[in-house]
């Protein structure tokens, strides 16, 4: 692909390119947060194994090539009907040409050649010029993601399995649910990262022998030399007939979290599910940050829906 005012060319990204995306990455967001004086030390670069697992996927996303060098990158992740723009970045040196839109375009273009029908990332809400840039690229601002994080009182006891890719009934069981609440949403692939970069595992909750709950969670840092202090619930269903039970669930995963001795729970909730939010807000959890959601296509769960995700990797 080329453009004629800034010729470059965008491609699928290898593992070739992983120490160069890692350069890139560390170094465009330690420039951003030093700009928005969030930096309080060095960045660090992201784990190989993070890295790996993430590039090792299929349609794992975009490098952009200017003057025969890659300056940039975009993460993709599908899940089934739904595509995420994960974490991108535009070496320092190489921004202000146009080129962060390339490859935001190509990362869009490969989500759907693999057949996403809806299309959705998030982004800080204090950036005007990246809302304005999703928008004209056919991205609709949907209201605020909202992430939330403390302890909730940890359940005595625990009635989860851990999610087994390579068994059945297990196998299927996240698309079962997740489908439910969007359909064609499969988070499985979020499951099988997190188990290649041995950062996490996926918790399931049954209910007579059908799967009604499930948690991705990551207990691993992406970056080097950080820590994973909290757990993170990357993505999280549950089906309206057990709703009543989710903060029983919530009170299991800190139970979990807290046999791998985590002070406490980080989970996405959006705006618009304001049931959800007050349960967490009633749990004990506080709201610690803000992404602005920005998607094209089906809307991501309806009002009522206990659909937790973000893929803001």
């Amino acid at each position: 692909m080329s453009d004629d005012r800034l010729p470059h060319t965008i491609r699928p990204i290898t593992l070739a390119d992983l120490d160069m995306v890692n350069q890139i990455d560390r170094q465009a967001f330690e420039t951003y947060r030093r700009q928005q004086h969030q930096l309080l030390q060095p960045m660090y670069p992201r784990t190989t194994e993070n890295l790996r697992a993430a590039i090792e996927r299929p349609y794992p996303g975009v490098v952009i090539e200017w003057r025969n060098r890659v300056v940039g990158y975009c993460f993709t992740h599908v899940w089934g009907a739904l595509g995420w723009l994960g974490t991108l970045g535009i070496a320092p040196r190489s921004q202000g040409l146009g080129l962060g839109r390339a490859v935001i375009d190509g990362g869009l273009t490969m989500l759907r050649q693999a057949g996403c029908v809806t299309l959705a990332l998030e982004t800080m809400p204090e950036s005007g010029k990246n809302l304005a840039l999703y928008t004209r690229l056919g991205l609709d601002p949907r209201g605020m993601t909202l992430l939330c994080q403390g302890a909730p009182p940890p359940a005595a006891i625990t009635t989860f399995t851990r999610w087994d890719n390579a068994l059945e009934p297990e196998q299927s069981a996240l698309r079962e649910i997740a489908s439910c609440l969007m359909p064609g949403l499969d988070p499985s692939p979020a499951a099988r990262w997190l188990i290649a970069e041995e950062a996490g595992e996926t918790l399931i909750w049954w209910e007579r022998d059908r799967p009604v709950a499930f948690a991705v969670l990551r207990s691993g840092p992406r970056r080097m030399d950080t820590a994973q202090g909290y757990l993170t619930i990357e993505a999280a269903g549950c089906l309206p007939t057990a709703a009543a039970r989710w903060p029983r669930y919530l009170s299991e995963i800190q139970a979990y979290g807290e046999d791998l001795h985590k002070a406490g729970l980080v989970l996405p909730v959006n705006a618009r599910q304001i049931g959800l939010l007050r349960a967490a807000l009633d749990a004990g959890l506080r709201i610690v940050h803000t992404r602005v959601r920005m998607v094209q296509g089906a809307p991501l769960g309806d009002h009522d829906a206990l659909l937790l995700l973000t893929l803001a990797m």
